[in-house]
């Protein structure tokens, strides 16, 4: 019993790479936006930090 194996069909596959690449994109695309609001983030924390010293500074 030798099963024979077909070849995928060559527009499926590309079809699929093409989703795949276009996933990729868009994790990145997300991974990149995500990055942004945790630098975001840690900028106001900073920022808030700064003008927490810079009051006790003036109380002191």
């Amino acid at each position: 019993m030798s099963e024979i194996q077909q070849m995928p069909d060559p527009e499926k596959v590309k079809q699929t790479i093409a989703k795949a690449h276009r996933a990729c994109l868009e994790m990145e695309l997300a991974g990149l936006e995500l990055q942004e609001i945790i630098d975001q983030l840690e900028r106001n924390i900073r920022e808030q930090r700064l003008q927490r010293l810079r009051r006790l500074k003036q109380v002191s």
